[in-house]
Protein backbone atom coordinates (compact mmCIF):
# COMPACT_ATOMS: atom_id res chain seq x y z
CA UNK A 1 0.00 0.00 0.00
CA UNK A 2 1.28 3.55 -0.76
CA UNK A 3 0.61 7.18 0.38
CA UNK A 4 -0.84 8.66 -2.28
CA UNK A 5 -1.74 12.52 -2.34
CA UNK A 6 -3.94 13.49 -4.87
CA UNK A 7 -4.15 17.43 -5.67
CA UNK A 8 -7.62 18.33 -8.21
CA UNK A 9 -9.26 15.37 -6.08
CA UNK A 10 -13.02 16.71 -6.79
CA UNK A 11 -12.33 17.10 -10.42
CA UNK A 12 -13.92 14.61 -12.59
CA UNK A 13 -10.24 12.78 -13.15
CA UNK A 14 -9.69 12.85 -9.19
CA UNK A 15 -12.79 11.37 -8.03
CA UNK A 16 -12.14 8.76 -10.51
CA UNK A 17 -8.45 8.30 -9.27
CA UNK A 18 -10.37 8.10 -5.71
CA UNK A 19 -12.53 5.00 -6.98
CA UNK A 20 -9.30 3.37 -8.97
CA UNK A 21 -6.81 3.91 -6.37
CA UNK A 22 -8.96 3.01 -2.81
CA UNK A 23 -6.89 -0.17 -1.67
CA UNK A 24 -3.92 2.70 -1.57
CA UNK A 25 -3.93 5.28 1.57
CA UNK A 26 -5.12 8.64 -0.11
CA UNK A 27 -4.68 11.77 0.85
CA UNK A 28 -7.10 14.18 -0.83
CA UNK A 29 -7.11 18.06 -2.00
CA UNK A 30 -8.65 20.40 -3.47
CA UNK A 31 -8.86 24.19 -3.48
CA UNK A 32 -9.77 24.35 -0.18
CA UNK A 33 -7.24 21.94 1.56
CA UNK A 34 -3.86 23.39 -0.27
CA UNK A 35 -3.54 26.06 -2.76
CA UNK A 36 -0.80 24.58 -5.12
CA UNK A 37 0.16 27.84 -6.43
CA UNK A 38 1.71 28.61 -2.60
CA UNK A 39 5.16 27.51 -2.59
CA UNK A 40 5.22 27.58 1.37
CA UNK A 41 1.76 25.81 1.24
CA UNK A 42 2.63 23.31 -0.70
CA UNK A 43 6.23 22.50 1.01
CA UNK A 44 4.73 22.41 4.61
CA UNK A 45 1.79 20.13 3.88
CA UNK A 46 4.29 18.00 1.77
CA UNK A 47 6.83 17.76 3.86
CA UNK A 48 4.06 17.30 6.92
CA UNK A 49 2.18 14.36 5.21
CA UNK A 50 5.36 12.82 3.38
CA UNK A 51 3.49 10.98 0.18
CA UNK A 52 5.49 8.46 -1.78
CA UNK A 53 3.79 9.94 -4.34
CA UNK A 54 1.69 13.03 -5.80
CA UNK A 55 -0.49 12.75 -8.73
CA UNK A 56 -1.13 16.27 -9.74
CA UNK A 57 -4.64 15.88 -11.34
CA UNK A 58 -5.28 20.01 -10.87
CA UNK A 59 -5.42 22.25 -13.94
CA UNK A 60 -6.81 25.39 -14.53
CA UNK A 61 -8.90 23.88 -17.67
CA UNK A 62 -11.24 26.61 -19.16
CA UNK A 63 -9.58 26.62 -22.57
CA UNK A 64 -11.37 30.13 -23.69
CA UNK A 65 -11.49 32.03 -20.36
CA UNK A 66 -7.60 30.98 -20.20
CA UNK A 67 -7.16 33.92 -23.19
CA UNK A 68 -8.19 36.78 -20.85
CA UNK A 69 -7.28 34.99 -17.55
CA UNK A 70 -3.56 34.80 -18.53
CA UNK A 71 -2.14 35.11 -14.62
CA UNK A 72 -4.36 32.29 -13.09
CA UNK A 73 -4.05 29.69 -15.56
CA UNK A 74 -0.36 30.25 -15.66
CA UNK A 75 -0.44 30.02 -11.75
CA UNK A 76 -2.29 26.94 -11.48
CA UNK A 77 -1.10 25.27 -14.58
CA UNK A 78 2.80 26.51 -14.27
CA UNK A 79 3.55 27.12 -10.75
CA UNK A 80 0.95 24.52 -9.13
CA UNK A 81 3.32 22.12 -11.31
CA UNK A 82 6.72 23.14 -10.10
CA UNK A 83 5.33 23.93 -6.30
CA UNK A 84 4.80 20.22 -6.36
CA UNK A 85 7.28 18.54 -8.61
CA UNK A 86 9.85 20.76 -5.82
CA UNK A 87 7.97 19.30 -3.07
CA UNK A 88 8.44 15.66 -4.02
CA UNK A 89 11.57 15.85 -5.28
CA UNK A 90 12.47 16.54 -1.14
CA UNK A 91 11.19 13.65 0.09
CA UNK A 92 11.55 11.65 -2.68
CA UNK A 93 8.49 11.40 -3.83
CA UNK A 94 7.34 10.25 -7.14
CA UNK A 95 5.50 12.50 -9.38
CA UNK A 96 2.73 12.46 -11.89
CA UNK A 97 1.52 15.34 -13.93
CA UNK A 98 -1.17 15.14 -16.15
CA UNK A 99 -0.75 17.14 -19.50
CA UNK A 100 -2.73 17.73 -22.81
CA UNK A 101 -3.00 17.13 -26.34
CA UNK A 102 -3.41 21.37 -26.51
CA UNK A 103 0.30 21.16 -26.97
CA UNK A 104 0.41 20.42 -30.69
CA UNK A 105 -0.57 22.89 -32.81
CA UNK A 106 -2.49 20.35 -34.83
CA UNK A 107 -0.52 20.83 -38.71
CA UNK A 108 0.33 17.00 -38.36
CA UNK A 109 -1.02 14.72 -40.26
CA UNK A 110 -0.62 11.47 -38.25
CA UNK A 111 -0.91 10.79 -34.70
CA UNK A 112 1.81 12.49 -32.23
CA UNK A 113 4.46 10.56 -30.34
CA UNK A 114 6.26 11.91 -27.53
CA UNK A 115 9.06 13.04 -29.34
CA UNK A 116 7.36 15.63 -31.36
CA UNK A 117 8.05 19.32 -31.20
CA UNK A 118 4.96 21.37 -28.97
CA UNK A 119 3.86 24.25 -30.81
CA UNK A 120 1.02 25.17 -28.87
CA UNK A 121 -2.10 27.55 -30.13
CA UNK A 122 -3.57 28.96 -26.63
CA UNK A 123 -2.57 30.39 -23.30
CA UNK A 124 -3.71 27.08 -22.03
CA UNK A 125 -2.23 24.70 -24.49
CA UNK A 126 1.62 27.23 -23.54
CA UNK A 127 0.94 26.84 -19.86
CA UNK A 128 0.39 23.08 -20.23
CA UNK A 129 3.33 23.04 -21.82
CA UNK A 130 5.35 25.20 -19.77
CA UNK A 131 4.83 23.23 -16.67
CA UNK A 132 6.02 19.83 -18.45
CA UNK A 133 9.17 21.68 -19.34
CA UNK A 134 9.13 22.70 -15.37
CA UNK A 135 8.86 19.02 -14.23
CA UNK A 136 11.20 17.94 -16.39
CA UNK A 137 13.77 20.25 -14.81
CA UNK A 138 12.75 19.63 -11.42
CA UNK A 139 12.05 16.38 -9.90
CA UNK A 140 14.25 13.09 -12.28
CA UNK A 141 11.21 10.66 -10.77
CA UNK A 142 8.68 11.75 -12.46
CA UNK A 143 5.49 10.86 -15.17
CA UNK A 144 3.58 13.29 -17.26
CA UNK A 145 0.80 11.99 -19.06
CA UNK A 146 -0.43 13.53 -22.23
CA UNK A 147 -3.92 12.90 -22.40
CA UNK A 148 -7.28 14.00 -24.61
CA UNK A 149 -10.79 15.17 -24.94
CA UNK A 150 -11.24 13.69 -20.84
CA UNK A 151 -15.10 12.37 -20.18
CA UNK A 152 -16.27 11.28 -16.95
CA UNK A 153 -19.61 10.49 -15.26
CA UNK A 154 -18.95 13.18 -12.67
CA UNK A 155 -18.84 16.75 -13.43
CA UNK A 156 -18.83 18.98 -16.41
CA UNK A 157 -17.62 17.22 -19.58
CA UNK A 158 -18.60 16.71 -23.46
CA UNK A 159 -20.22 13.96 -22.90
CA UNK A 160 -22.54 15.42 -20.02
CA UNK A 161 -23.13 18.07 -21.95
CA UNK A 162 -24.14 15.99 -25.59
CA UNK A 163 -26.71 13.79 -23.54
CA UNK A 164 -28.73 16.79 -21.57
CA UNK A 165 -28.67 18.81 -25.03
CA UNK A 166 -29.68 15.50 -26.47
CA UNK A 167 -32.91 14.99 -24.81
CA UNK A 168 -33.43 19.23 -25.18
CA UNK A 169 -32.87 20.04 -28.17
CA UNK A 170 -33.90 19.03 -31.85
CA UNK A 171 -30.81 20.19 -33.75
CA UNK A 172 -27.02 20.35 -31.83
CA UNK A 173 -24.40 21.97 -34.10
CA UNK A 174 -21.02 20.17 -33.50
CA UNK A 175 -17.68 21.23 -35.25
CA UNK A 176 -16.52 18.25 -37.40
CA UNK A 177 -13.14 19.48 -37.93
CA UNK A 178 -11.16 18.68 -35.08
CA UNK A 179 -10.11 15.27 -34.70
CA UNK A 180 -8.43 13.47 -31.58
CA UNK A 181 -9.03 10.93 -28.78
CA UNK A 182 -11.78 10.82 -26.59
CA UNK A 183 -10.54 9.58 -23.40
CA UNK A 184 -12.45 7.85 -20.28
CA UNK A 185 -11.16 9.28 -16.59
CA UNK A 186 -11.65 5.56 -15.71
CA UNK A 187 -9.51 4.29 -18.16
CA UNK A 188 -6.86 7.16 -17.95
CA UNK A 189 -7.07 6.70 -13.73
CA UNK A 190 -5.91 2.42 -14.16
CA UNK A 191 -3.14 3.43 -16.27
CA UNK A 192 -1.98 5.98 -13.68
CA UNK A 193 -2.88 3.25 -11.07
CA UNK A 194 -0.39 0.95 -13.34
CA UNK A 195 2.48 3.20 -13.86
CA UNK A 196 2.61 4.04 -9.92
CA UNK A 197 1.86 0.36 -9.02
CA UNK A 198 4.83 -0.79 -10.88
CA UNK A 199 7.09 2.01 -10.42
CA UNK A 200 6.79 1.15 -6.17
CA UNK A 201 7.37 -2.80 -7.40
CA UNK A 202 10.75 -1.59 -8.77
CA UNK A 203 9.77 -3.07 -11.99
CA UNK A 204 10.45 0.20 -13.47
CA UNK A 205 14.02 0.90 -11.84
CA UNK A 206 15.69 1.96 -14.68
CA UNK A 207 15.88 5.50 -15.46
CA UNK A 208 14.71 5.34 -19.10
CA UNK A 209 11.22 4.14 -18.13
CA UNK A 210 11.03 8.17 -16.19
CA UNK A 211 9.43 10.75 -18.57
CA UNK A 212 6.57 11.60 -20.77
CA UNK A 213 4.04 9.36 -21.96
CA UNK A 214 0.59 9.63 -24.31
CA UNK A 215 -2.53 7.81 -23.08
CA UNK A 216 -5.78 8.08 -24.95
CA UNK A 217 -8.41 6.29 -25.99
CA UNK A 218 -7.77 3.78 -29.04
CA UNK A 219 -8.89 5.11 -32.30
CA UNK A 220 -9.40 8.81 -33.17
CA UNK A 221 -12.91 11.05 -34.29
CA UNK A 222 -13.98 14.00 -34.88
CA UNK A 223 -16.17 16.43 -32.08
CA UNK A 224 -19.35 15.59 -34.38
CA UNK A 225 -18.78 11.48 -34.49
CA UNK A 226 -17.96 11.67 -30.73
CA UNK A 227 -21.64 13.44 -30.55
CA UNK A 228 -23.41 11.09 -32.70
CA UNK A 229 -22.16 8.23 -30.98
CA UNK A 230 -23.11 9.93 -27.80
CA UNK A 231 -26.65 10.02 -28.87
CA UNK A 232 -27.11 6.92 -30.15
CA UNK A 233 -25.65 5.43 -27.06
CA UNK A 234 -27.74 7.42 -25.04
CA UNK A 235 -31.31 7.60 -26.91
CA UNK A 236 -31.13 11.30 -27.48
CA UNK A 237 -33.60 12.69 -30.32
CA UNK A 238 -31.53 15.20 -31.61
CA UNK A 239 -30.01 15.35 -34.86
CA UNK A 240 -26.18 15.88 -34.71
CA UNK A 241 -25.15 18.64 -37.47
CA UNK A 242 -21.61 19.22 -38.71
CA UNK A 243 -20.13 22.85 -38.24
CA UNK A 244 -16.51 23.63 -39.26
CA UNK A 245 -14.22 25.20 -36.80
CA UNK A 246 -14.48 28.80 -37.81
CA UNK A 247 -18.51 28.29 -37.72
CA UNK A 248 -18.09 27.47 -33.99
CA UNK A 249 -15.90 30.74 -33.56
CA UNK A 250 -14.33 29.64 -30.04
CA UNK A 251 -12.12 32.59 -28.56
CA UNK A 252 -8.84 29.96 -28.46
CA UNK A 253 -8.40 28.37 -31.07
CA UNK A 254 -7.88 24.58 -31.13
CA UNK A 255 -5.61 21.83 -32.85
CA UNK A 256 -7.11 20.61 -35.91
CA UNK A 257 -5.53 16.96 -34.89
CA UNK A 258 -4.52 15.89 -31.93
CA UNK A 259 -4.24 12.25 -32.25
CA UNK A 260 -1.69 11.32 -29.51
CA UNK A 261 -0.08 7.72 -30.48
CA UNK A 262 0.42 5.27 -27.33
CA UNK A 263 2.94 2.79 -28.17
CA UNK A 264 5.17 4.22 -25.39
CA UNK A 265 3.11 3.04 -22.83
CA UNK A 266 1.85 0.25 -24.23
CA UNK A 267 5.57 -1.40 -24.52
CA UNK A 268 5.11 -1.17 -20.63
CA UNK A 269 1.75 -3.46 -20.71
CA UNK A 270 -0.58 -0.45 -20.42
CA UNK A 271 -3.34 -0.95 -22.75
CA UNK A 272 -5.56 1.43 -24.19
CA UNK A 273 -9.32 0.85 -24.78
CA UNK A 274 -11.27 1.79 -28.21
CA UNK A 275 -13.17 5.13 -27.28
CA UNK A 276 -16.79 3.12 -28.47
CA UNK A 277 -16.59 0.50 -26.14
CA UNK A 278 -15.35 3.33 -22.59
CA UNK A 279 -17.91 5.43 -24.02
CA UNK A 280 -20.60 2.53 -23.77
CA UNK A 281 -19.14 2.04 -20.24
CA UNK A 282 -19.91 5.67 -19.05
CA UNK A 283 -23.42 5.62 -20.51
CA UNK A 284 -24.35 2.69 -19.19
CA UNK A 285 -23.08 4.35 -15.40
CA UNK A 286 -24.91 7.81 -16.45
CA UNK A 287 -28.48 6.03 -17.48
CA UNK A 288 -28.26 3.71 -13.91
CA UNK A 289 -27.97 7.06 -12.59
Amino acid sequence: MMKILITGANGQLGITLQDVLKDHQLILTDREELDITNANAVNSFVGEKKPDVIINAAAYTAVDKAEEEIDTATKINVDGAKNLAIAAKKINALFLHISTDFVFDGEKKIPYIESDLPCPLSVYGQTKFDAEKAVEKINRQYFILRTAWLYSPFGKNFVKTMIKLGQEKDEIKVVSDQIGCPTYAYDLADAIRKLIEKANSYQLTAKSYYGLYHFAGSGSCSWYEFASEIIKLSGGKAKVLPITTAEFDAIAPRPAYSVLDCSKIKSLGIKTIPWQESLKRCIDILKKN
